[in-house]
């Protein structure tokens, strides 16, 4: 009897799924939810029958590393068995696929097949913690899309969270802020107002979107034409750009020049926090 009941303890234990934090959320509430809690998507294509599917159940999905992470996300998953609908729209064609997208729909990632649990922390780690800022900017945008202030804050709202990202996610999130920094400036030519610190502040949040995007070499070119009497705010923002910029292309020597600028110039308590939580000592 005993020995039966360790076997019938093995076997329940063996066959039980993995306690995963997926949802079955349709899409709309999904998305809906994602706008509440300023978040992104994660969209999971998975079926019962596909052995990797399980195999990232047992050992990336249910692992406590992982579904921390989760935590930040709305989880969705979609059954690959019956919904050809969502495949079709999606383009998959192979699982386990695996979609990042934030509360509008648009996507940030995506993979087709396994992931291992170290690529799939260091792919969640990439997010930024909040969306509100971002959302709310996409909202009024879209309300006043002939009002210079409400690109003018999408351009910023985004900029902000691609620096609370890192690699491909901040690239993506410095493309959409440079969206808003387009449509900004085509109101200032519409409204035939150009003030110069204004155009400058544009001109310097296009050049950290470079650095945030990976592309310290042409951040510094456009910082080149702009250092002339730049006001004290765009100052200040010029020398965190250029330290920052020095330190990713390999010149320490200059990137400590810059930081003793910034620490001498005027309005700089936003950008020395930066650069001291970027280049902690």
């Amino acid at each position: 009897m005993r020995l039966f009941t360790q076997l019938l303890i093995l076997c329940i234990s063996t066959t039980l799924p993995a306690q995963t934090t997926f949802t079955r959320l349709s899409e709309e509430a999904a998305a809906n939810l994602a706008a509440a809690k300023g978040t992104f998507v994660i969209i999971d294509f998975y079926a019962t029958w596909c052995g990797p599917c399980k195999t990232m159940d047992e050992r990336v999905w249910s692992q406590d590393t992982v579904q921390a992470l989760q935590s930040r996300f709305v989880n969705r998953r979609v059954d690959a068995t019956n919904t050809n609908t969502e495949l079709a729209k999606y383009g998959i064609k192979a699982i386990p696929a695996l979609i990042i997208q934030d509360a509008n729909g648009k996507e940030y990632f995506r993979k087709v097949g396994y992931m291992t649990e170290e690529a799939i922390v260091e792919l969640l780690n990439q997010f930024p913690p909040g969306m509100e800022g971002p959302y709310a900017a996409d909202f009024v945008a879209t309300e006043q899309p002939d009002a210079f202030n409400s690109h003018f804050l999408r351009a910023r709202h985004y900029q902000v969270a691609a620096r609370a990202a890192s690699g491909a996610i901040a690239a993506r999130l410095a493309n959409t802020s440079n969206d808003g920094l387009k449509d900004a400036r085509k109101m200032l030519a519409k409204n035939k107002s150009n003030p110069e610190s204004l155009v400058e502040r544009l001109d310097l949040m296009e050049a950290e979107n470079l650095l945030l995007s990976g592309r310290a070499k042409k951040a510094l070119k456009l910082i080149a034409g702009l250092e002339d009497g730049l006001d004290a705010r765009n100052n200040a923002h010029a020398c965190y750009i250029k330290g920052m910029a020095y330190r990713k292309t390999g010149q320490p020597e200059l990137a400590e020049e810059c930081y003793d600028q910034l620490q001498e110039a005027e309005d700089n308590e936003e950008f020395l926090a930066m650069y001291a939580e970027k280049n902690p000592q």
